[in-house]
């Protein structure tokens, strides 16, 4: 068809615009985008909601190249309809944005036809001087989202002038719509126009949103028309962004008076650099990250080296990732080296949804009582990252964190099967698990007050009956299915009763000397009193205790140790053959030690011991499904207590 005859299909009736976007053509109108716009503003039969819609349905049918772009941003700069000039904003690439603003006036860099840059960004935020990013430059994270049903030019004017790009929203949906699509936001203008507008339930929802897109952008309220007291409002984000401390100054802002002020400016700027901080002066891994969460890892180590050196005008380096791998939870956890910190931190990267869960868990179960970890919470968009201070070893010259309890059984081992034999560490190993096993128990005591959080920590077999109902037979009779039935309703009543770890085992027991200590609290929140120390205690024996005897033995003494509750010299004289290991015979002390720990526990939540028993089961019963672990020991427990 035609280009003039399909721009004036696209800018007549509504049949004759459906009928254009039928017309094959439309795939190759590009060239006609800078008549279709102007022609939109001038059409005075449509009112803005249309011509809004047609832009977006005609740039969802074109691909125009990048001078195209340029070309059509610049259009854009001439546009006096402000509905019309934002629509297309949003449309463009981020790079692209600021032209319809004036704030560039050539070729965004890097696109013509140059290859493909490496990643680097910008350099550290220097606080005490901020000044605006010049005519012909472009920073990612420059978009600012004014919540407003009027427009106000003066705001433009003043953001574009300083490398912004100004989005203005008018209801809720389209904001829902922004932040779903554009992660190049860095700040928020919320005007009492826009806050009036909503009833006093959506205004705290709105609060919400905002505060849960990102912990870097800067938000500012005008205050006239806010459903509660500036504190609260502070107190809302803050808990949104699973900070335990108030927010910094340059965070958040009441004002009275609507429209930015020019002495405001340095928040955005600020909220922008904080961003696009992190320049690259030395080695980077990114290893298994996206952009975003690239750029996230970045601001948020730039901010880490800054709080610890006490310097503001600190910049980040060097970042060194290693991925580790072995975890279940499908989260991606690496060990980030910044700078010359001696000591590395621990960096988990997952879903939004699933680090706010964790952070939400950790602050509200663990907080108080473990000041070691000091996990911070970054998140911007998609993309979500925690950061842990890890439990440095002794030896803080290798700089590595503190060894598993699974890495020391393993030591002692290979230590024991050495010659001579090596087992020096022995002693301090058993005080070292008791010290972990102490701050288990003060845990387990406390009733878990709260039903925000669904129960992660205990023995969880759902999966395991879907793979029975599909023809898995364990082998183990009818019978000892409805001892498991029982089970499950023996711990039903206390299945929520007290706060857990959730996810006790051996590679979450750090061994520091004689100190012990807990790491991943993900699953943290209500459980049953004595899942914790009944999961370790599985542990420990499916993966540190070697099969020495016959099954027959080792069902026995299964029962010995839990339902006769015989002392380890007991357990040692009555089963010589299974006890020739020192490995062996340390394992079991800490069985013991478990099992003594979780009656402590029971006692304090007034169960009986049939709890213990029923838990363990159910343990032994998941076990089954990690085929890691020693098998043979797994049945055992079963058969044990199932008899």
């Amino acid at each position: 068809m035609n280009p003039d005859i399909l721009l004036t299909k696209l800018l007549g009736s509504t049949e004759s615009f459906e009928a254009a976007l039928a017309d094959p053509g439309i795939a190759h109108a590009a060239a006609i985008s800078v008549p279709f716009l102007r022609g939109l503003q001038a059409n005075g039969h449509l009112d803005n909601a249309e011509r809004e819609r047609r832009l977006k349905i005609f740039f969802s049918k074109i691909s125009p190249g990048t001078f195209q772009l340029v070309t059509i941003g610049e259009a854009g700069a001439e546009l006096s309809n402000s509905v019309l000039k934002n629509a297309l904003t949003q449309l463009l690439p981020p790079e692209f944005r600021g032209l319809v603003f004036r704030r560039v006036g050539t070729v965004p860099s890097g696109t013509r036809d140059q290859p493909e840059k490496q990643t680097s960004l910008p350099p550290a935020e220097n606080q005490s001087e901020v000044p605006a990013i010049g005519p012909e430059e472009h920073a990612d994270f420059s978009d600012v989202i004014i919540l407003s049903i009027n427009d106000d030019p003066a705001t433009k004017r003043l953001l574009g002038a300083s490398g912004f790009t100004p989005l203005r929203c008018e209801t809720v949906e389209k904001l829902d719509q922004m932040l779903a699509t554009n992660d190049d936001i860095c700040a928020f203008l919320v005007e009492a126009s826009f806050l009036n507008s909503l009833r006093h339930e959506q205004q705290l929802a709105l609060i919400e949103r905002l505060a849960h897109f990102s912990t870097f952008a800067w938000i500012r309220f005008e205050e006239e028309g806010l459903p509660v007291d500036n504190s609260k409002i502070g107190q809302m984000i803050a808990d949104a962004r699973c900070r335990p401390s108030p927010l910094a100054f340059n965070e958040l802002t009441m004002r009275e008076r609507a429209g930015l002020q020019e002495r405001e400016l340095v928040h955005p700027i600020q909220a922008r650099r904080r961003l696009n901080s992190g320049g690259i002066h030395g080695l980077f891994r990114p290893g298994e990250l996206n952009q975003l969460e690239l750029k996230l890892l970045a601001a948020a180590m730039t901010g880490y080296a800054k709080e610890r050196r006490f310097n503001a005008q600190a910049e980040l380096s060097q970042v060194t990732t290693k991925f580790l791998h072995g975890g279940h939870s499908g989260a991606r956890v690496a060990l980030v080296k910044i700078d010359d910190f001696r000591v590395p931190v621990i960096v988990k990267v997952d879903s939004k949804d699933l680090i706010l869960d964790e952070a939400r868990r950790f602050l509200t179960f663990i907080y108080k009582d473990n000041l070691e970890l000091k996990p911070e919470t970054h998140f911007h968009g998609s993309a979500a990252l925690i950061v842990f201070g890890i439990i440095p070893s002794l030896n803080l010259e290798k700089e590595q964190p503190a060894p598993t309890l699974e890495s020391r059984l393993t030591d002692l081992w290979f230590g024991e099967m050495a010659s001579p034999p090596s087992l020096d560490v022995k002693e301090s190993l058993i005080k070292g698990v008791t010290d972990a096993i102490r701050r288990m128990v003060l845990l387990n005591k406390q009733r878990c007050l709260t039903t925000k959080f669904s129960c992660k920590a205990n023995p969880y077999i759902k999966m395991l009956k879907q793979m029975e109902s599909t023809g898995f037979n364990w082998g183990f009779g009818q019978s000892a299915v409805e001892k498991r039935n029982i089970a499950e309703e023996t711990i039903r009543p206390a299945s929520e009763k007290a706060v857990c770890h959730g996810d006790a085992h051996t590679k979450n027991v750090l061994i520091r000397g004689e100190e012990g200590f807990l790491i991943d609290y993900a699953n943290s929140g209500p459980g049953h009193p004595c899942c914790d120390l009944v999961r370790l205690e599985s542990s420990i024996y499916f993966t540190g205790f070697t099969q020495f005897g016959t099954d027959a033995e080792l069902i026995h003494l299964q029962y010995d140790i839990s339902v006769a509750r015989l002392s380890l010299d007991e357990l040692v004289a009555k089963y010589p053959g299974l006890f020739n290991s020192q490995t062996n015979q340390l394992a079991l002390k800490l069985c013991i030690l478990l099992r003594d720990a979780a009656s402590e526990v029971l006692a304090a939540h007034n169960l009986t011991w049939d709890h213990y028993l029923a838990v363990k089961l159910l343990t032994a019963w998941q076990s089954l499904q990690i085929p890691s672990l020693q098998q043979a020991l797994v049945r055992g427990v079963i058969q044990c207590l199932s008899a």
